[in-house]
């Protein structure tokens, strides 16, 4: 896995547990979302539990379910200290993984870490096939988000068509990049719901200078993010993006661009316990 939506649970033994094993993962909101392969395994698994936040399933090597257990992973329980719940789900890991033969492995595989992307590796694309939005956090409460999240999104023809060259300014609304600005939210945050109620707003668009080979234009304004989770957390995000052409063309080059907010964190009882500062980080692909 290249990059999660959710909580991250980094703890060195629990990394050393698995090492033996082939490991994969699969995420998303609802089991009606599982791909058919993966909804048979589950089923295999005999998981009845009605709301399920981490499933962990061992296979053997013809894909047979050995074994299937849902940790108890609750931040709250242990403090919020990240620690103290590594040490307990690498306590309940072992009590799944006890007795089962584990592969004998005489070479461990490096593992290289690749980015998300719109297009299979060396397969020629046009510029920009689309972009990739790289979403960093400041130090909160419950020390959920040090690692960034990355999304790549692939970019239209209506939305190239949309942020052709201006040669006046002029606005536009923000349902333009709505398939960009739907990643921008911290992860575990949607409360099991998922997705955005609404994404509105206004931007401007203004020519912004050349040079001997490139002219660009800027897109600015406000956004205003409403999430469709329990809470309906709403926030405004400030856009900024650079939009480089050829100067003897008004099709879209590349993109560059940041976007700042704070977003409100809640409890389960509704009320906001603390602002998370995102800054959501945009280039366009290929690079």
């Amino acid at each position: 896995m290249d990059h999660v939506r959710g909580s991250s649970l980094v703890y060195p033994p629990v990394i050393e547990a698995l090492r033996p094993f082939i490991v994969t993962a699969w995420t998303g909101r609802t089991t009606a979302e599982m791909p058919s392969d993966v909804r048979a395994m589950f089923d295999a698994a005999e998981i009845r539990a009605p709301h399920v936040n981490l499933a962990l399933i061992a296979l053997d090597a013809e894909g047979r379910v050995l074994r299937s257990y849902l940790p108890f992973v609750r931040p709250p329980a242990f403090g919020f200290d990240p620690e103290m719940q590594g040490r307990d789900f690498k306590r309940q890991l072992d009590e799944m993984l006890a007795g089962l033969r584990w592969p004998q492995v005489t070479t461990l595989a490096q593992r290289k870490l690749t980015l998300p992307d719109v297009c299979a590796p060396g397969v020629a694309a046009p510029q920009p096939a689309g972009v990739r939005i790289y979403l960093m956090f400041s130090a909160n409460r419950l020390n959920h988000y040090r690692t960034p999240t990355v999304e790549a999104v692939a970019l239209s023809d209506a939305t190239k068509q949309t942020l052709q060259y201006p040669t006046q300014a002029r606005s536009l609304a923000v349902a333009a990049l709505r398939p960009w600005l739907e990643q921008m939210y911290p992860p575990a945050i949607m409360d099991g719901k998922g997705g955005m109620r609404a994404i509105e707003g206004r931007l401007q668009m203004t020519p912004a200078g050349a040079d001997s080979e490139w002219r660009y234009a800027l897109l600015e304004g406000t956004v205003q993010f409403t999430l469709d989770n329990v809470n309906v957390t709403t926030y405004p995000g400030n856009l900024s993006v650079v939009l480089k052409y050829r100067r003897d063309a008004t099709e879209l080059h590349s993109v560059r661009g940041v976007l700042e907010s704070l977003v409100p964190k809640s409890n389960p009882q509704g009320q906001v316990v603390e602002r998370i500062r995102m800054t959501a980080a945009i280039e366009s692909l290929p690079k």
